[in-house]
């Protein structure tokens, strides 16, 4: 559809396939999400002294959060909805 310049095809096929690629979409990012919970808690646990970049980390971590929430909330969670 793509290489004959078919656009009807195209958009019937995006359409098909919205629920699962955005259902898939969303259980990466809720998995992310939760997976930089952990490495937070892990990285809160740590000495900061010995560990003198946690703080960065942290801040990056922070920063990637929020980035993945803001997707979910504007992008991910219209088309799937909310769980």
């Amino acid at each position: 559809a793509c290489m004959n310049g078919d656009v009807d095809t195209k958009a019937a096929y995006h359409q098909q396939y919205l629920g699962d690629v955005m259902g898939r979409l969303k259980k990466h990012v809720d998995t992310f999400l939760t997976e930089l919970d952990k490495l937070d808690e892990k990285a809160a646990s740590k000495d900061i002294e010995t560990h003198t970049r946690i703080p960065k980390i942290m801040a990056h971590n922070a920063f990637v959060r929020e980035a993945f929430i803001r997707v979910k909330q504007n992008s991910i969670d219209p088309v799937v909805g909310y769980e």
